[in-house]
């Protein structure tokens, strides 16, 4: 069993990180979150260029996520308010 003292966040273990590293070709980067829910990220890269290409690859991935999230909130919110019309469009016929 694994003890931990207050307020102590546990890591993923460095021979794990290292074997990321071995496996990436060039660097990763990897987010997660500890068990109190908190984000981590962990990164590591062989160059100056990697670091760029990851940091690029990290910030347009971002951008397609905000892009496909704000889609999917707008279909959302289009779905509900179309089921709303339609239903008060329904009671004007049946009023008529």
């Amino acid at each position: 069993m694994n003890c931990m003292k207050i307020g102590e966040t546990q890591r993923i273990p460095d021979n794990i990180l290292d074997q990321l590293s071995e496996w990436s070709c060039g660097g990763f980067m990897l987010f997660n979150f500890d068990e109190e829910g908190n984000p981590q990220v962990y990164s590591k890269v062989e160059d100056e260029r990697n670091a760029m290409s990851l940091q690029y690859l990290v910030s347009h991935w971002s951008d397609a996520m905000e892009g496909m999230n704000a889609k999917s909130f707008n279909e959302n919110l289009n779905n509900v308010f179309g089921e709303e019309r339609e239903e008060e469009e329904e009671g004007l016929g049946e009023n008529e």
